[in-house]
């Protein structure tokens, strides 16, 4: 009797129905849970979509020669960590710089050697050269490879950085948190602390 004969059929189906139903809760369980939610950073305008909850961070820092005050909000989860820095350069003249550094560190960070920064339109940002958005590939300092997801832009004299980074930045981690990002512009600044 051949293997495909009517007979056979209901026994393979039944095979193919409990292998789908041992596999599939594993798989479901591998699955990153996004629970996408908006977040306000504190102090600004804006507001981002993080799949998780993030933890608060400020520390100094000095960026193109210039010292700073750096806002971090940032959160993981599936493997991809999400993070959105922000800054006031309080100097309309130094923030172009510090743009570029911002992104120029982010490549370097991960020893990225192809970096083609896009232009970044984005309603509520000030006209920079240095608004920019960049996916960089690169290596971990243990070598294991990495992808990057960077928007550096300024509103007024306060400059952020968006970023989200993993082994793997699959769409579906990184598009809604880049299209989250906005400026609630009826809305007043909150505060940082």
């Amino acid at each position: 009797m051949r293997a495909d004969t009517p007979v056979d059929r209901p026994r393979n189906l039944l095979l193919q129905a409990v292998v789908c139903a041992t596999a599939l809760p594993l798989l479901v369980g591998c699955a990153p849970a996004f629970d996408w939610r908006s977040v306000s950073v504190p102090g600004t305008q804006l507001v981002t979509e993080l799949p998780c909850r993030p933890s608060r961070f400020q520390r100094d820092v000095t960026v193109a020669g210039v010292p700073l005050q750096l806002f971090m909000l940032s959160c993981q989860v599936g493997g991809v960590t999400y993070g959105v820095a922000t800054a006031d350069v309080a100097d309309p003249a130094l923030v172009d710089g510090v743009l570029h550094a911002l992104r120029d560190s982010a490549g370097a960070s991960i020893r990225s050697t192809d970096a083609r920064p896009g232009a970044l339109k984005m309603q509520g940002i000030t006209p920079f050269s240095g608004n920019s958005s960049v996916h960089l590939y690169g290596q971990r300092p243990d070598g294991e490879s990495v992808e990057e997801a960077t928007r550096v832009f300024a509103r007024g004299t306060r400059v952020f950085q968006a970023s989200a980074i993993g082994a793997a930045l699959p769409d579906a981690a990184v598009r809604p948190f880049e299209d989250g990002l906005r400026f609630e512009l009826g809305k007043a600044a909150t505060d940082a602390s």
